[in-house]
């Protein structure tokens, strides 16, 4: 499931550019997609409401020093990827998933061609992340 998030995130962080032409509500809607088939992939059944239930909330927000209050701006302005996925424990979802919350998040300035990941030293690899659980 973490890797099929962190898929979905890195694809996304790839089009935060400007040549891409993409608002981020347009770059929700790829990422909402991608999640979809990905979730399908590993047995979710993505029927009616599914992934609003598991992926409530939008893709990103903006950074800087009124992150959450950000009057005059449309989502069409620079971009803060991050994916949350949130299973609840019920009988919908597959068994070995139920309760588990993933969240992948880096700041991301938006460049002409080219991402630029602001969070490059943040561990997303697992083989990383289990060893500093060691």
């Amino acid at each position: 499931l973490y890797e099929a998030i962190l898929r979905v995130q890195r694809s996304c962080i790839s089009l935060c550019r400007a040549n891409a032409s993409l608002s981020l509500d347009k770059l929700h809607d790829v990422a909402e997609a991608s999640l979809r088939d990905q979730l399908k992939q590993l047995g979710f059944d993505m029927s009616g409401q599914a992934l609003e239930s598991l992926f409530p909330h939008h893709l990103g927000h903006y950074i800087g020093l009124d992150v959450h209050d950000t009057p005059g701006y449309s989502r069409k302005e620079a971009l803060k990827a991050g994916q949350g996925l949130y299973i609840p424990n019920d009988d919908r979802w597959p068994e070995h998933f139920r309760g588990m919350g993933i969240r992948i998040e880096d700041s991301v300035c938006v460049r002409e061609e080219n991402p630029l990941v602001l969070t490059t030293e943040a561990v997303k690899e697992i083989i990383d992340i289990e060893a500093l659980k060691s």
